[in-house]
């Protein structure tokens, strides 16, 4: 089959690789779309390793994606799968039997497995998963749709956490893909969404065509321009959906009493925000993390089903495996009108 091969940084090739060969609880999928994640560009850049024990490839990348099963193992049909079902991989691999997953908390599984990062994942012609981690995709969803599936249930927890309030001021940081998403599920809250962008520009105009009431280009008066527009008030649920860590360390300062803070962008292991002590103490606010999406894809896939996300201005482009460089040039270089980049084998 051919599959793009990402080597070390900056050395990714289209190349013919053996099909992959399934165990007895595992599908064969035929790869239909393929998201290109931040997390792609990192291990490209090389600013973050690939999860191999060496932290190099070979690899095949992509861990967003969706496909048609072509072949089934000897007891994966007993998840309910068939040869032609339409089906969204998650890529976080948990086994099942560890002590973590027994608990219910597979993000800690002691076997992790995670497709595109620490073995092969979907840019590639076929891939394979556990059949327990393989959800059947609504004929009304596109291949597109289905790819998305993984990047929005990161929202969807990430939302879940806030427990947000109707009438809540919710300020979102990263006007990206994730954040974009975001706005919609907290506008469905009943929430007061503000946007917060770094640059400005196209981005920030389609946070406000998907639903924010305001966007805000970042700067050291933040904190004032949300208490203008909110009567006074600093902001009752802050999502950072970036590793910048301006961002991180200013969504302390925004957000008032009885406020909750959600970190969930990826940052350096160095990396540390200062907690202004006392102050949140008087304020009684709560500082929470959102790590993937456990639990979180059927209700995910029902979302989209239901109409409740618009990925329409969300997946702006797409392109072969032969084109997957060009992809990665234009995610990078944040050309205008580029948001979310599939990747179609």
């Amino acid at each position: 089959m051919k599959a793009a091969v990402f080597y070390e940084p900056k050395d990714i090739r289209v190349e013919e690789v053996p099909e992959p060969t399934i165990g007895e609880d595992e599908v064969l999928v035929e790869v239909s779309a393929c998201g290109f994640c931040g997390s792609d560009v990192e291990y490209y850049y090389g600013k973050s390793p690939v999860g191999t024990a060496t932290g190099k490839g070979p690899l095949i990348l992509g861990h967003e994606f969706s496909g048609k099963i072509v072949g089934l193992g000897k007891i994966a049909g007993a998840n309910g799968l068939k040869e032609g079902d339409r089906v969204a991989v998650c890529p976080i691999q948990s086994c099942g039997g560890c002590n973590s997953c027994r608990a219910g908390k597979p993000n800690f599984c002691a076997n992790l497995s995670v497709l595109g990062v620490t073995t092969n994942g979907g840019f590639a012609q076929f891939a394979k998963t556990k059949a327990a981690h393989a959800y059947l995709l609504p004929d009304s969803l596109t291949d597109e749709q289905g790819a998305f599936v993984e990047m929005l249930a990161a929202a969807v927890n990430a939302v879940a956490k806030a427990e947000v309030q109707p009438d809540d001021f919710a300020v979102v940081y990263g006007p990206g893909p994730v954040g974009l998403s975001m706005v919609q599920l907290l506008r469905n809250a009943g929430a007061r969404v503000a946007v917060v962008g770094g640059h400005g520009g196209y981005r920030l105009d389609v946070a406000m065509q998907l639903g924010a009431d305001f966007v805000f280009e970042g700067g050291a008066d933040l904190a004032e321009r949300i208490r203008a527009a909110n009567g006074g008030n600093l902001a009752d649920r802050v999502i950072v959906a970036t590793g910048s860590m301006g961002a991180n360390q200013q969504a302390l300062e925004i957000s008032g009493p009885g406020s909750t803070v959600i970190y969930m962008g990826v940052t350096g292991p160095e990396d540390a925000v200062q907690v202004p002590m006392l102050t949140s103490l008087i304020q009684d606010k709560t500082i929470r993390f959102s790590l993937w999406y456990p639990f979180q894809w059927p209700r995910t896939i029902s979302l989209l089903e239901h109409a409740q996300v618009n990925t329409g201005p969300i997946i702006t482009h797409s392109a072969p495996l032969d084109g997957i460089g060009a992809a990665i040039d234009r995610v990078v270089s944040r050309e205008e009108g580029v948001l979310k980049t599939v990747i179609k084998p």
